[in-house]
């Protein structure tokens, strides 16, 4: 009798710690995405002041004592062309242009259409009160016109992720080689690139840089899925589950696509930049919509993403070849049974 009870209780065991671990992660994962959605918001986002100093120094305190200390980060510039180019390199997010007859408002809503509405509510406090004009603003990078509300990158940063995903998990396990598995993972990645961006063209929402905006996103695609295949060759199907939880679970919401990095609390927008969902969206609406911005650190973080993946494809032992071996191992013992 107790020879016979002593199996289930082992998997009695196993079933409550399998349920106590999805429990405890399922239950982490929905504080943290409670925690970013409750405390949005903007958190450091950047904004040049071009005017005289003093008038400069008191929008600062305009805007520390209605948002709080963290949510603007003020720099001065010479003028009105200096606040422009900051917008077009991404080096501010919007812009306040000081002159007699009254402030201006600059935005750059290709890169944040939230941010953009944030700046535009905000230049309307800036002109209320008594016989005081509208405060204009002035959209210095706008969205495609076929995309005016900015909906096509957050819409297609979904499919980019499954891409990722579903190429790594593909090649690994079903490719025996791993020189074969970084081979199909590269080629569909750029396969998949120019596809996607062919897609996003016709439908408007890249209005030119064809060849750019394909190879960031063929760039994402290899990083995301060499993660995945390295993953997989290493612990087999959990690695495609970490994946999955690297790419879409955490990655996705952290990465500020929909909204802005600085529009999510810290430290949660600034971490999203270093994971691959993260640096690939950034790296696409860069090239986009910003020709003139540096690309170099989202490139940098995927780089180092697809060189962690390619190490695991490399070093991983896992695949179809160690499922094939002991399915030949055991066949002439199933046909000595049958026999």
């Amino acid at each position: 009798m107790s020879h016979q009870s002593a199996p289930w209780r082992v998997s009695a065991r196993h079933a409550t710690g399998l349920v106590l671990a999805v429990t405890a992660g399922l239950t982490l994962i929905l504080a943290l995405f409670v925690a970013v959605a409750l405390n949005s918001g903007p958190h450091g986002v950047r904004l040049a002041v071009a005017g005289p100093p003093a008038a400069a120094a008191q929008i600062a305190a305009e805007l520390t004592a209605t948002a709080g200390p963290d949510a603007f980060e003020v720099d001065a510039v010479a003028g009105p062309e200096q606040a422009r180019i900051a917008l077009q390199d991404r080096t501010a997010d919007g812009a306040i242009v000081l002159a007699p007859t009254g402030p201006t408002v600059l935005i750059a809503s290709a890169g944040s259409p939230a941010t953009a509405q944030l700046l535009t509510t905000a230049a309307a406090h800036l002109g209320a009160g008594g016989a005081a004009p509208a405060v204009p603003v002035v959209d210095v990078v706008p969205l495609s016109p076929a995309d005016g509300h900015g909906a096509g990158l957050p819409a297609g940063s979904l499919p980019m992720v499954l891409a990722g995903l579903a190429l790594g998990a593909a090649a690994a396990l079903s490719l025996r080689n791993r020189w074969v598995v970084v081979g199909a993972v590269t080629g569909g990645a750029v396969a998949i690139g120019l596809s996607f961006a062919g897609v996003l063209t016709w439908l408007g929402v890249l209005d030119g840089a064809y060849l750019a905006a394909s190879s960031a996103i063929a760039l994402a695609v290899a990083a995301s899925a060499l993660v995945v295949a390295g993953s997989a060759r290493l612990l087999g199907a959990a690695g495609i589950a970490i994946g999955a939880l690297l790419l879409m679970i955490i990655g996705n919401p952290l990465s500020g696509i929909a909204s802005s990095p600085r529009l999510l609390p810290a430290p949660w927008g600034e971490f999203g930049q270093w994971l691959p969902t993260g640096a690939g969206g950034t790296l696409l609406r860069t090239v986009a919509y910003f020709p003139e911005a540096a690309i170099g650190f989202p490139v940098w973080v995927l780089l180092g993403w697809a060189t962690l993946g390619l190490a695991g494809v490399l070093l991983g032992r896992r695949g179809p070849s160690v499922t094939g071996s002991a399915d030949r191992a055991a066949a002439p013992a199933v046909a000595e049974a049958v026999s």
